[in-house]
């Protein structure tokens, strides 16, 4: 794409506008697809405009962010149904990760990337795993990715905290000439070490501008001695502003309280979480205490559908369920914290998760069968989150540029590979 484009003619969902509805508007891009325009009504006519794409009075919602994902699981799905956390983990991870040959990990972050893409999520937290070619097949499907990644690196958590360092280095190394061409960099810091050790691992990860991202009070089955760790965690400065939290549902009033004032986030996955039997994080309680709160898919074979919008309801109505009370969480609340709250809690707010001038267009049309267009404004924030689907996508777009149709624009060729390798795998297991 070359020149100025100028998107006309759609619904404009502001989610980082609390005092405004969806309106009919239009935006402009530039040749890097940064957004340098925009406005309710008609788009200026004429002038320096090269392209104009008519969105036809579609819905226009700003690209979904996960800001916790496992790529790699994608071609996983339905496994181990019926089990918790650790026994899913023994049924995934134990039984196929050491069977992963060369080429495994790189084709199936792929699939995950197309399969998040085609869902409409344009920019997704990366989890990392070091089966088969590791790093470097993981980190390699990132630089080929359709959408923006931010990459979160999971050095073995049997690992000492030298050994730590060693992998982490071995990693910089790997990835020192292209570390520009991610959205964001984190390291997994889940596992324990001594205050000292913790300690001197945050200092470095700041130092090396790192964020930390943890899997934490996500099992019950383990939830009590995670608690118990909490005051090391911070005393080894593992809970700060760069802290990226998944999961964290068995909390405290005391952790919940402690990350807040600490300026830490946590990642909420409800589909996750419910599959699991996990628990349901206390969001109501997060709010208030002022944690920052993203949203995530997870990895396809625990969620096993990366549609933001079965997610987004799934978290809303278990809350609803639990509290015996529909008022406890708006639609408008749960869609801001699926794409411009968990674009904030990874660290790039200012380059997406909404439509706004100097940020990249990065967003999702829908087209939904149901009749809307004389829905009153305020109306359209439930409708787009309780009634609307993945299947109501037709295109994604991140920087001004079509990368996907929605959840039929499949990569064939891919998943043909991805299927040969999976049927091998379990023959072998």
């Amino acid at each position: 794409m070359t020149g100025r484009t100028v998107f006309a003619g759609g619904v404009l969902f502001p989610v980082h506008d609390p005092d405004r509805d969806p309106y009919r508007g239009w935006f402009a891009t530039d040749a890097a697809g940064t957004i340098v325009e925009i406005g309710a009504g008609e788009a200026p006519r004429g002038g320096a405009a090269e392209t104009v794409v008519d969105l036809g009075g579609t819905l226009v919602l700003p690209g979904f962010v996960s800001a916790h994902s496992h790529l790699w699981q994608s071609v996983f799905r339905g496994v181990a149904d019926g089990h918790g956390t650790m026994a899913w983990i023994e049924q995934l991870h134990k039984r196929f990760g050491p069977a992963l040959e060369p080429g495994d990990m790189y084709a199936f972050t792929r699939h995950g990337q197309h399969d998040l893409l085609r869902h409409g999520i344009t920019t997704v937290c990366n989890h990392t795993h070091e089966f088969g070619g590791g790093p470097a097949e993981q980190w390699q499907a990132t630089l080929d990715a359709p959408q923006r990644i931010a990459y979160s690196f999971s050095p073995p958590l049997w690992l000492s905290a030298a050994e730590r360092l060693s992998e982490l280095d071995k990693f910089l190394h790997l990835i020192a000439g292209d570390r520009h061409r991610v959205a964001a960099l984190s390291m997994n810091t889940t596992g324990p070490h001594s205050v000292t050790e913790m300690r001197q691992e945050s200092a470095l990860l700041a130092e090396l501008g790192i964020g930390l991202h943890a899997h934490y009070l996500e099992d019950p089955s383990v939830a009590a001695g995670q608690q118990d760790g909490f005051d090391d965690l911070v005393a080894g400065g593992r809970i700060g502003p760069d802290t990226v939290l998944a999961h964290f549902i068995h909390t405290t009033p005391h952790i919940r309280d402690t990350a807040a004032r600490a300026g830490a986030a946590m990642v909420w996955n409800p589909l996750s979480n419910g599959r699991l039997g996990s628990g349901i994080a206390d969001i109501p309680g997060y709010r208030a205490a002022g944690l920052r709160i993203g949203m995530g898919v997870d990895g396809q074979a625990s969620a096993d559908t990366p549609d933001p919008f079965q997610n987004m309801r799934t978290g809303l109505y278990l809350l609803r369920a639990a509290r015996c009370d529909a008022a406890i969480l708006d639609a408008r609340a749960v869609l801001r914290m699926h794409t411009l709250d968990s674009a904030a809690v990874l660290g790039v707010a200012g380059l997406t998760g909404s439509l706004e001038v100097g940020k990249a267009a990065d967003f999702v049309v829908c087209d939904p069968a149901t009749p809307w267009a004389d829905l009153p404004a305020p109306q359209l924030w439930p409708f787009a989150v309780l009634s609307m689907s993945a299947s109501d996508i037709t295109g994604v777009y991140v920087g001004g540029r079509r990368r996907g149709g929605g959840p039929g624009d499949r990569d064939r060729d891919l998943e043909t590979d991805c299927r040969a390798r999976v049927s091998r795998l379990y023959r072998a297991a």
